[in-house]
This record gives structure tokens, sequence and C-alpha cells, in this order.
């Protein structure tokens, strides 16, 4: 077995042990597309190494690899959303204001764009290039996603609850290794050095999921899954308020509305 299969392996098995414990408390009620993120990169690994030890390096493999990447991409801006939605609810006073976001997001995103380098390697295919191009623009774009997000929030002052904060942290480990990795494909860009990049990447993305097996298994407290969603909770509040204020108000003759 080489490092790249023990590494799979290990992945496999971490996320796995997320995917119960989250299943076992109930998270996904409160983070289901972040649950639905970590089921797509399990079930997309364990597809991709099936194949690759059946058949190795076939179009099949390359097909599930691209598969796992594009719905990896989807998911984690979806998980962005859901984050940055969930502040939205707990800082109840808080305007949406996603056109700030927006704008942060852009201009992380062109700023580093402009600062990487997209020259193509003579040494290299023209598949090969392209396919190194869009392995960097996804690390930049996914990157560029997070520190939208983060400077977002803290432009708004909102306040970050322990389950978003924990989340938001094993997102911003991974992002950013991967964002390193990418740059540095671009100066090693063959021999055992690019190999090693990966190999890295992988390594600091079992470390985000040992961080969120830990708070999930450990601080992140079982949901009852007979309690209101917050969603309903939330509606049902604005309706008892609304209540009381029609009384207050008949109470001192105003008619209702």
């Amino acid at each position: 077995m080489n490092l790249d299969t023990a590494l799979t392996l290990v992945f496999m098995v971490m996320a796995s042990l997320l995917v119960a414990t989250m299943a076992s408390k109930r998270a996904f009620r409160s983070s289901p597309l972040f649950f639905a993120y970590v089921c797509f990169d399990l079930a997309a690994t364990a597809a991709g190494l099936a194949i690759y030890l059946d058949v190795g390096l076939s179009m099949r493999y390359w097909s599930i690899f691209l598969f796992g990447i594009a719905g990896d991409f989807l998911l984690y801006f979806c998980v962005l959303a859901e984050l940055g939605k969930n502040l939205l609810r707990i800082n109840r006073n808080a305007l949406p204001r996603w056109q700030l976001a927006t704008w942060i997001f852009a201009g992380a995103a062109v700023l580093i764009f402009a600062l990487s380098r997209w020259t193509a390697e003579p040494g290299r295919s023209w598949l090969s290039n392209m396919y190194l191009f869009g392995m960097r623009a996804t690390a930049i774009v996914q990157f560029a996603g997070f520190l939208a997000l983060i400077s977002w929030s803290s432009l708004r002052k909102l306040r970050w609850p322990e389950r978003e904060l924990q989340i938001a942290t094993g997102l911003g480990i991974n992002v950013f290794a991967w964002f390193l990795v990418a740059l540095l494909h671009a100066w090693w860009t063959s021999g055992p050095a690019y190999h090693w990049l990966d190999q890295g990447g992988q390594a600091v993305q079992l470390i985000a999921l040992a961080y969120w097996l830990h708070f999930f298994l450990i601080s992140a407290p079982r949901e009852d899954p007979a309690r209101k969603s917050a969603e309903e909770c939330d509606s049902q509040r604005s309706r008892d308020e609304s209540k009381m204020v029609s009384r207050r108000d008949l109470a001192r003759g105003v008619p209702p509305r």
C-alpha cells in the first residue's frame, strides 16, 4: 500500500466517523448542507478509490474525479451560504446586505487571481496545463469565498455561535492549505515535490476532519429530535409578539389593523 492509498483510506475512516457522529447527535438538522458536503466527499472518494484499485487511472476514474471536484465546489459554497444564513438568524437585528459579501468576494478573487502565476509550462501538455489552471482557479475561488464570509461577518460585527465557528474554522484550515498547494504547484510543476504538495494537502485535510470530529464527538450537544427548528421557533416568536401588540392596542382603544 502506497502513501496515497493510505491517506485516502484514513480520510474515508475519519469521514465515516464524522458522518456517524453527526447522525447520532442529529446535527444534520441544524447543518444539513455541511452534513451533505461531508457525505458527498466520502462517497466520491470511496468510488474513486474503488475504480482506481480495479482498473487504475482509466477514463472512469477521471470521470469520478472531475465529478467529485465539481460537487465539492458547489456544496462548499452551499455550506458558506448556510453559515451566513445561520449567522443572520442568530443575530436577529442584523440586515443581510448580501451585496457587501458579493463585492468582498469579487474583490478578493480578482486580487488573488492577479497575484497568481498563469503562464503555461512548456514541459507539460495542453491538457495537463488546463488541469493545473483549473485546480488553481478552484482553490482560489474557494479561498476567496471563505475570506468574503469572514470579512462580511467582521464588518457586520456578527456573533458566531460555537457550531458555526467550528465548521468555519475547519473549512478555513482546509481551503487555505489547498490554496497554498495550488500556488506552490506553479513553482514545482513536476517531480517528487509536486506530488509531495498534494500529499501535504491531503494531510491537512485529515487535520480539518479530526478537528470537526473532535467537536461533534466531544463538545457538540445531541439535538432533540422533537425540538422545533430554529425557523419554526422564530416564526412562532414573531406570531406571539404580534398577538401581544394587538392586545395592547385593543387595551388602549386602538382599532385592530
